[in-house]
């Protein structure tokens, strides 16, 4: 296997992120045309054109956007392997799916940060599922059934979910109450497959007469509620992810029949002696869910329905 000239793919890579060889050369601290002579040098190695040079940009070409997206890919990976071995003791680095990363870790991080400041954490949202030393993470927050052979494990929370809208568009829908004529014109605000869970919901409501299928489509569970606080219909999530928004009436729950998914939020870990700051950190996670709040006061559906199937 023969490599290409590294320098070279770290020049390609920087151009390509900011697209501009000049904000490439800035950042490593060469000329523009250094990084061009690198780029073209990456270019006869490779016997393809990775940009479209434009009178005042770049474009990647379609070679070029894939030897990105794994020269990005393993690039972060060395970065952080080299930060893991780095002997310093107060770092973290995380890998998390992007909507607990955001909705659930973000706003409590400070928290963490305050009780030790000494800590340095390193948060990578991210829908692939890493390998821990591989990768260069110490922790990591998986979505799935929860079966993870040789890494140490605590289940966070179960993913159970209710439709939560905004309280003028909860107004404007279901002040009539939340029966099949209301919800079939609701707006439904759906995950891509395979994480759409609308049709278990409905199904096990025993609103069969509601199209499960029309409505707006999100990449992540955070867009959709985002859709959903901007009023644009009802999103299916946990309450873990809203609870700010609860609190404040950004919110509300447009129905409480609340749906197991049979998928669960997990932490885990190597099974090795942990580093104190990961020690600490990952204490500190699983103090906070526990002294989080519970879904009992939430009534079940009626009929049971199977999670998803990845």
């Amino acid at each position: 296997m023969k490599l290409p000239p590294l320098n070279a793919v770290r020049a390609f890579e920087s151009a390509a992120r900011h697209a501009s060889f000049r904000l490439a050369a800035a950042e490593l601290f060469v000329t523009p045309g250094a990084i061009s002579q690198q780029i073209r040098q990456l270019e006869a190695h490779l016997g393809v054109s990775l940009f479209h040079r434009l009178p005042r940009a770049v474009r990647l070409t379609d070679a070029g956007q894939e030897f990105f997206a794994a020269a990005t890919r393993h690039l972060r990976g060395i970065a952080q392997a080299a930060e893991r071995i780095r002997p310093r003791a107060d770092t973290v680095t995380l890998t998390s799916v992007p909507t607990f990363a955001t909705r659930w870790l973000m706003p409590r991080l400070p928290r963490f940060t305050h009780q030790y400041p000494q800590v340095q954490v390193g948060v990578d949202a991210s829908p692939e599922l890493s390998d821990l030393e591989r990768d260069g993470f110490d922790l990591a927050v998986r979505y799935g059934e929860g079966n993870y052979p040789g890494l140490g494990k605590r289940v966070l929370f179960d993913a159970i979910v209710v439709p939560l809208c905004s309280p003028a568009y909860r107004l404007a829908h279901f002040a009539s109450g939340s029966d099949l004529a209301t919800w079939q014109d609701v707006r439904l605000l759906h995950e891509n497959p395979p994480d759409d869970l609308w049709p278990q919901w409905l199904l096990a409501s025993g609103l069969e007469g509601v199209d499960a299928q029309a409505g707006m489509y999100f990449s992540y569970g955070l867009l959709a509620l985002s859709a959903a606080i901007e009023g644009e219909g009802v999103a299916l999530q946990p309450v873990e992810f809203v609870e700010r928004e609860l609190a404040s009436g950004a919110l509300v729950l447009a129905d409480h029949r609340r749906q197991p998914t049979g998928r669960r939020y997990t932490l885990v870990w190597p099974e090795r002696e942990l580093r104190t700051a990961v020690a600490q950190f990952r204490d500190w996670l699983i103090s906070e869910i526990d002294s989080g709040p519970a879904l009992a006061q939430l009534p079940s559906v009626t009929k049971p329905a199977s999670g998803p199937t990845q």
